[in-house]
């Protein structure tokens, strides 16, 4: 592809660009728990592939709530996956994709934002769902990183438990205090803000 710079710019050259660099771009799907994340990123998937291209699938190894190798949304949706302890074991797969895909993204060690650029910088698209917030509200794991360097984001919301308003955060119910715990609708409500200031001043 030929592009010129514009003549108020200085740089008076004309650029030839890879068509290998044209649509990498990287794409963060965010939000509370139950607000269809991980249907979202199974969509991108189906979409890609449904293009034509070749989708290489992750997940961290530790969630094993529905399949050991998928990733599996809330509402029994699935698309094959490797799973993976560290996140630079992506770089062993990922050559022979178009896209990659990465599930639970938070779950990550900090590498995973590096992996995550030298991917897309090598021409392929990446896209990427996980918890922006942990229990406590506050940012989860790698996703403020991500979140400055993506070229898309989709910030979903889920309903609220008690006033079926806009949910923004992941109150857990049950007992655990670890900041990682897995787990479904028997530890984890979604609340909007307010809800979730008022359970937590009590």
């Amino acid at each position: 592809m030929e592009f010129s710079q514009k003549i108020d710019v200085n740089i008076l050259r004309r650029t030839t660009f890879s068509p290998r660099v044209k649509n990498a771009r990287i794409h963060v799907i965010c939000g509370p728990m139950f607000s269809g994340k991980t249907t979202s990123l199974i969509k991108a998937v189906k979409s890609h592939q449904k293009d034509g291209k070749k989708v290489f699938v992750f997940k961290p190894k530790l969630d094993n709530r529905y399949a050991d190798e998928a990733v599996v949304s809330h509402d029994k949706n699935e698309v094959q996956a490797y799973a993976v302890e560290k996140s630079v074991e992506i770089l062993d797969y990922y050559l022979n994709a178009d896209v990659v895909a990465v599930d639970e993204v938070q779950f990550f060690d900090d590498r995973i934002i590096d992996v995550i650029e030298k991917i897309a910088n090598d021409g392929k698209s990446v896209v990427v769902s996980g918890l922006d917030m942990d229990y406590l509200g506050r940012p989860f794991g790698s996703i403020p990183q991500l979140l400055t360097i993506a070229d898309e984001v989709t910030k979903l919301n889920s309903v609220c438990t008690f006033c079926s308003g806009r949910a923004r955060f992941s109150h857990r119910i049950s007992e655990d205090n670890g900041i990682v715990v897995l787990g479904e609708k028997d530890k984890y409500v979604p609340l909007c803000r307010s809800c979730y200031n008022e359970l937590k001043d009590k």
